[in-house]
């Protein structure tokens, strides 16, 4: 297993490289992003598929966030998988509440890895907007994916941050840790990534370990914060979620 010095000369390679810029293809999409990705490591830029769907329903959802984000007056962007896409399902009283009033925009996709943000990223997902803070949590669909080890997730995360800097160096980062989960082992893979990434971070990124929100002192996460399935959040998760980070995202944006 690397050590982390390992792991931050391993990133110092990886985050050398720059990414491409892509135009909004006019009259659909590339035929090869209606198919499976190839197979690549989390910093390597993938788009998305939803085999369970038509194929061109994920890229329809990231355009149609680009378009949304295009019409400006963003000044918090959240960015990450189902768990934050649910702030518009669970979390939508409280987002209507506490974050709408802060121009806040959700382009949360479910099943993303740190492979298909970065791919947005690549593709104009902040286009139009200069957020003064991106909210950011991802990772854990990596560990659904075996997308990664840990510390190749760590870097996946890092190089995330990276390019967020790169294209809006204004911007401030609140990097929050992945959640602890209702399976024991990949709670404890999070916990691993959470390490990892608080370990060194610039000073434009706050990092926010929610894992005493989510998890009691019996190594257990709270159920009750939890739908069924112990992964997504209930309406009182993101009541919680709110709780411990609103008070630092206001802070931020001052």
């Amino acid at each position: 297993m690397k050590s982390l010095c390992g792991v931050i000369a391993a990133l110092s390679l990886v985050l050398s490289v720059p990414m491409a810029v892509h135009a909004q293809p006019a009259g659909g999409f590339d035929p090869k992003t209606l198919a499976q990705a190839p197979q690549g490591k989390p910093w390597e830029p993938a788009w998305g598929f939803w085999a369970q769907a038509t194929p061109e329903s994920w890229q329809q959802t990231h355009w149609g966030f680009v378009n949304q984000a295009k019409k400006g007056g963003v000044d918090v962007l959240f960015l990450g998988d189902s768990i934050t896409k649910g702030w518009a399902g669970a979390g939508k009283e409280v987002w209507a509440q506490h974050y709408q009033p802060l121009k806040a925009l959700n382009i949360g996709i479910g099943g993303d890895t740190t492979r298909q943000t970065l791919w947005r990223l690549e593709n104009q997902a902040m286009e139009g907007i200069q957020p003064k803070v991106v909210v950011l949590m991802i990772g854990v669909n990596n560990i659904f994916t075996a997308t990664g080890t840990d510390e190749e997730i760590a870097q996946g995360i890092a190089e995330i941050i990276k390019q967020i800097h790169a294209k809006r160096p204004a911007a401030k980062v609140l990097l929050t840790s992945v959640l602890p989960l209702g399976n024991a082992g990949q709670s404890a893979r999070a916990a691993k990534i959470n390490r990892l990434v608080a370990a060194k971070q610039p000073s434009f990124v706050r990092f926010l370990d929610l894992t005493g929100t989510f998890q009691g002192a019996d190594g257990k996460v709270v159920a009750e914060l939890y739908t069924a399935d112990l992964v997504h959040l209930a309406k009182p998760g993101y009541e919680a979620w709110d709780k411990a980070m609103r008070p630092v995202l206001i802070a931020m944006l001052r």
